[in-house]
């Protein structure tokens, strides 16, 4: 089978693309733009990209066109699928069709931390010895790509709330089967697709209304909007996770007098957390693999051996390595609370650093301003931050980061460098905050400063 993938380089499609392949069929796609590691796996597996969206790939008459959600009515290519009666399905439900109805699926969903936990969980289930397959929206440092069919009988799934299609304005999540499904926080996020957290809130109902009642749902106790969530109803039971002690508690992630996070499981200690990732956001995250995992019959003491081993998943607070005697971290973190998750990090492990953070805002929440009182409450922990406005904002950057002490802005790369060499010195820290392309923001450190 032919399968022609329109949106090929987006974090899901690409993956999708991936498990395709691995399944036997012949894969092409198109997209507008591919962003590494997405764009550099397409390119290793040689999955060709066509860089435009123009009807003439109609000639390639695939068996059928799996189209994402950055597809929409108008577009030319859409129009001529559906004029000439072609076949075409989502990527949500070419996944559950051809690839999730078959597994036992641990869906992990939330606002944040979705993509460290399901890449956690694999690694966890690789290093013992199984070969789970998942679908994840980034590369774990140390697995060859996003995604993998496995032999075994277990599926890891990113959950996405985005909208599933065009033709499909559902949640991506609604089409997963799930037999352990993880909620790590719901929070405003999508702009573009949602007008309040009430709506996102609503789509996950729909999930929980789908679930069978042998589901387990891993939840995180301290999140208010998840709360609000089960009220409307849930028919699954609930272990809930989170960073304090209650009766309805069952997994709890606490910071002792030592600086030391510890592991309980219904009020007793089970271990030290020994991550080689950081940050409490973080060692939430490694609480919620342990909670999911443990509803497999496995031991929570070797998940825990385990999951110390786990180095992190690319641009997710990576560090890339010094350059120019900066230590250049890159970090996917475009939501205010993503945003100043990763600086606390950054500042309780490198507290004798300096800190710097160069912020892209570019997602549509970002660029529309929707969240631009609570990204002014971000910054805190970092000793400057310059955000990089090019002038595609709908709101007034530098007017309202205007008389902040700490905030600096560059409107473009060679403004970029100027500002950032006028106040980086030897063994500083440097964050790459962005969704988008962080290559252009690391070659200048590469390059280093002018002479």
């Amino acid at each position: 089978m032919h399968i022609h993938i329109l949106g090929i380089s987006g974090t899901f499609m690409g993956s999708l693309a991936v498990l395709a392949k691995d399944s036997g069929a012949t894969v092409t796609g198109s997209d507008l733009k591919s962003y590494p590691p997405i764009s550099d796996q397409l390119e290793d597996l040689n999955i060709k990209v066509i860089p435009n969206y123009d009807i003439d790939q109609l000639q390639l008459k695939p068996d059928l066109f799996v189209i994402g959600n950055v597809m929409s009515r108008g577009m030319p290519i859409i129009e001529q699928i559906l004029t000439q009666n072609l076949p075409y399905t989502s990527g949500p439900r070419w996944l559950k069709d051809n690839i999730l109805d078959q597994k036992q699926v641990i869906a992990v969903s939330g606002t944040h931390g979705k993509t460290t936990i399901a890449s956690l969980i694999a690694f966890i289930l690789k290093d013992l010895g199984a070969d789970p397959g998942y679908l994840i929206g980034g590369i774990p440092i140390g697995f060859d790509r996003s995604s993998n069919i496995g032999t075994g009988p277990i599926f890891i799934v990113e959950a996405d709330e985005y909208d599933t299609a065009f033709f499909d304005k559902r949640s991506k999540f609604i089409h997963y089967k799930s037999d352990v499904l993880l909620i790590n926080n719901i929070e405003f996020d999508h702009v573009d697709i949602f007008n309040d957290v009430d709506q996102i809130i609503w789509q996950f109902h729909q999930l929980l209304r789908t679930l069978s009642p042998r589901t387990r749902i891993i939840a995180n106790g301290d999140d208010l909007n998840i709360q609000k969530l089960f009220a409307l109803g849930v028919w699954s039971e609930i272990d809930y996770f989170g960073s304090s002690f209650s009766d309805s508690q069952k997994w709890t992630c606490v910071l002792d007098d030592h600086g030391q996070y510890n592991l309980s499981l219904k009020g007793k200690k089970l271990e030290p957390i020994h991550s080689k990732l950081f940050g409490q956001h973080n060692m939430l995250n490694v609480t919620a693999a342990i909670a999911s995992l443990s509803n497999l019959g496995l031991n929570p003491r070797e998940l825990m051996a385990s999951a110390q081993n786990f180095i992190g998943v690319k641009r997710r607070l990576e560090y890339l390595g010094k350059f120019s005697n900066i230590h250049l971290f890159d970090d996917f973190a475009h939501h205010p609370t993503a945003i100043k998750a990763s600086m606390a990090a950054m500042k309780s492990k490198f507290h004798s650093s300096r800190l710097y953070a160069v912020v892209e805002l570019a997602s549509n929440t970002m660029r529309k301003g929707s969240l631009k009182s609570d990204l002014k409450e971000s910054f805190h922990d970092a000793d400057f931050v310059w955000i990089l406005d090019f002038g595609d904002a709908e709101w007034d950057i530098q007017k309202e980061f205007l008389g902040i002490k700490n905030v600096g802005i560059a409107k473009n790369m060679d403004d970029l460098s100027d500002q950032l060499w006028s106040k980086l010195k030897v063994d500083d820290s440097l964050v790459i905050m962005t969704n988008k392309d962080s290559v252009g923001i690391r070659n200048i450190l590469i390059k280093g400063p002018p002479i």
